[in-house]
C-alpha cells in the first residue's frame, strides 16, 4: 500500500511539473491554485497512452517557448509572439538568439531535463496505477465531471469560442489557445478594406510633403536631445532649425503589439476588427501620391498587418532591404522626393538599433563608445540627412517630417545587454517634428503642441502622448483632422498601457514594471 502510494505522488508530480511554467509571470496564491486547477482538468489526457508523448512533447516544449518569453517580458507567451514568430526571418533568427539571457538558457536545458524524467515517470508508472490507484481514479473521474459541466453551462449560456476562451485563459496552457484565436482573428479581418471617411479631406489643411520615418528599438532615455548625458548621440540633429521632440508612450513590448498604433492610432485587434484605415489609407483618399519603402526583415511572400498595411494604398512600395544597414533608404527618399505630384506622403520602414546594435551602424563607425549609443547617433546621422533632403526639395513647399519609434530595449543594469524586455526603458521612446516655416505660418493646427512650443534650454519635458500620435500628426498633416474629433477615436492623451497610466507605470520599479 505504502509502495502505492510513493507511485501515485510521484505520478502527480510528474504531471504537475508540465504546468509549473504557468508560475513564471508571479508566484501567488491565485497562479497556484490556478496551477493545481489546470493540471486536475486536464488529467484524464494520462489516459490517452498513445497520444502521451505528444502530450509531454507539446507541453516541455510550450514550456520553452514561455521561459525565453518571460526572460524577456515577464508573461506568457501571446499572439505578439505568435505574430513575431511567424514574420521572423531565419537570419533574424540567428541574431536574435544570442540576445536571449543566459540565466533563459539555463532554465530551459533544466526545464528539458525535468520534462524528460516526468515523461519517463509516467510513461513507466501508469499502466500499473490505472486500475489500482483509487485515488487517480477520484481525479479523473472529477474532471471528467468538471467537463462535464462546463459543456451543460457553455451550452445554457450560448457561449462562442471567444466568450468560453476569455473566461478559461487562465488554464494553462489555454492562453496559447486563446493566443492563436486572437491572431486568427487578426488574420482574418487583415483583407477587409479599410472603413474611409464619406467627406472630402480638408484641402487647407493639407501639407504638401509628408515624411514618417518608423524607427525601430530606439530608447528615449539614450536621447541627448531629451536628457541623456552618457554621449552625444542626437550631435547632427542639434543644429536643425524647426526642430521639435519630446518622449512619448510605446504601446507594447515588441513590434507586433506597437507598431500597429504608430501606422492606425490603435492596436492590430482594433484595426482589423474595426477595418480601420492606416494614414497612409487616409493620404491616398485624400489624393496623396503614397510612398512606403521598408528596410524591415520579414517574409516577403507572406502578408502580414504591418506589411498589408504599408502596401495596401501605396502608390509604390519597395522592400528596399531586408535588415541592411538603413541609409539603404536614402536613395529612394531622394528619388520619391523628386517625384512631380503635387502632394506626397513617403514612408520610410527603419531596421534601427535592433537586433544587435554593434551590428546596425557602417564598418568602423564608432563614435560613441557604447555600441548602443552609436546606433542612435547613426539613426540621428540618418534624420538630419533625411531633413536636409526634404528642406532642399521644398524651398517653395510646405513638407514635415515625422519619427517616433515602435519600442525601446531594457538597458543595463536592467539587462545584461540591449534587448527587448518589460521596463520603463521599453517603453519611453522619442517623438521628432520638423515642420518648415511654411508649415508653421499656413498649417500650424496639424502640428502637435510640444512642436508649436520655441526650443528650450534644457530637454522638452515628456509630453501626456503615447506614440500613436505619429498616426495622428500624420492624419492631420493629409487634412482628415476632423476624423480625429470622433468620440470614439482611441486618442493619445493621458496615456498608459494595461490600464496602468504613465504617472503610475513612472512610480514602479524602471527595470520590471512591477
Amino acid at each position: 500500500m505504502n509502495r502505492m502510494r510513493i507511485k501515485t505522488g510521484r505520478v502527480l508530480a510528474a504531471w504537475l511539473l508540465f504546468f509549473i511554467p504557468s508560475l513564471l509571470p508571479g508566484v501567488s496564491v491565485a497562479s497556484v491554485a490556478h496551477l493545481l486547477l489546470a493540471a486536475w482538468c486536464f488529467s484524464p489526457l494520462l489516459l490517452l497512452r498513445p497520444m502521451q508523448p505528444v502530450v509531454f512533447g507539446g507541453l516541455a516544449l510550450l514550456g520553452c517557448l514561455n521561459i525565453v518569453h518571460a526572460s524577456f517580458f515577464g508573461a506568457l507567451a501571446d499572439e505578439f509572439f505568435l505574430a513575431t514568430m511567424l514574420r521572423t526571418t531565419p537570419g533574424e533568427t540567428v541574431e536574435f538568439l544570442p540576445t536571449v539571457p543566459g540565466s533563459a538558457w539555463m532554465a530551459v536545458g533544466l526545464w528539458l531535463l525535468a520534462c524528460a524524467w516526468a515523461g519517463h515517470t509516467l510513461w513507466r508508472t501508469l499502466p500499473g496505477l490505472r486500475g489500482s490507484s483509487l485515488l487517480l481514479r477520484r481525479v479523473w473521474q472529477g474532471a471528467g465531471l468538471f467537463w462535464a459541466l462546463v459543456l451543460v453551462y457553455v451550452l445554457v449560456q450560448q457561449l462562442n469560442a471567444n466568450t468560453f476562451m476569455r473566461k478559461a485563459k487562465s488554464l494553462y496552457p489555454l492562453h496559447m489557445v486563446r493566443a492563436t484565436m486572437r491572431q486568427q482573428e487578426i488574420a482574418n479581418g487583415l483583407f477587409q478594406p479599410p472603413l474611409l471617411p464619406v467627406a472630402p479631406a480638408d484641402s487647407g489643411a493639407q501639407v504638401d510633403t509628408v515624411v514618417v520615418v518608423l524607427g525601430e528599438s530606439a530608447t528615449a532615455q539614450r536621447w541627448s536631445l531629451l536628457g541623456y548625458q552618457g554621449g552625444d548621440t542626437n550631435a547632427p540633429l542639434a543644429s536643425l532649425p524647426d526642430m521639435a521632440v519630446t518622449t512619448v508612450l510605446a504601446q507594447g513590448w515588441n513590434t507586433a503589439a506597437a507598431l500597429p498604433f504608430m501606422l492606425t492610432g490603435m492596436s492590430a485587434r482594433d484595426s482589423t476588427a474595426r477595418q480601420a484605415p492606416s494614414f497612409i489609407d487616409l493620404a491616398r483618399h485624400a489624393g496623396y501620391k503614397t510612398f512606403a519603402f521598408t528596410n524591415s526583415r520579414f517574409f516577403s511572400a507572406q502578408e502580414d498587418f504591418f506589411s498589408y498595411a504599408l502596401r495596401r494604398s501605396s502608390t509604390v512600395y519597395q522592400k528596399v532591404g531586408n535588415g541592411d544597414l538603413d541609409e539603404v533608404l536614402t536613395a529612394s527618399l531622394r528619388d520619391a522626393l523628386a517625384d512631380p505630384a503635387p502632394r506626397k506622403l513617403i514612408v520610410l520602414h527603419t531596421y534601427g538599433s535592433h537586433p544587435l546594435p554593434q551590428e546596425r551602424t557602417p564598418l568602423g563607425y564608432r563614435p560613441l563608445a557604447d555600441a548602443y549609443d552609436s546606433s542612435v547617433r547613426y539613426s540621428s546621422d540618418l534624420l538630419a540627412q533625411w531633413t536636409e533632403l526634404l528642406a532642399a526639395a521644398s524651398t517653395n513647399r510646405s513638407a514635415l517630417l515625422l519619427y517616433t519609434s515602435d519600442h525601446g530595449v531594457l538597458l543595463p543594469p536592467c539587462a545584461e545587454d540591449y534587448r527587448h524586455g518589460a521596463g520603463l526603458s521599453s517603453l519611453e521612446v522619442p517623438m521628432l517634428v520638423w515642420a518648415n516655416p511654411a508649415i508653421r505660418t499656413q498649417h500650424a493646427s496639424v502640428l502637435p503642441d510640444f512642436a508649436l512650443q520655441p526650443p528650450a534650454d534644457g530637454p522638452a519635458p515628456a509630453a501626456e502622448h503615447t506614440n500613436a500620435l505619429l498616426a495622428e500628426t500624420a492624419i492631420r498633416a493629409v487634412g482628415y483632422g476632423a476624423l480625429l474629433a470622433q468620440p470614439d477615436w482611441p486618442g493619445s492623451t493621458n496615456p498608459g498601457l494595461d490600464g496602468r497610466s504613465w504617472a503610475e507605470l513612472r512610480q514602479r520599479n524602471a527595470c520590471t514594471l512591477q
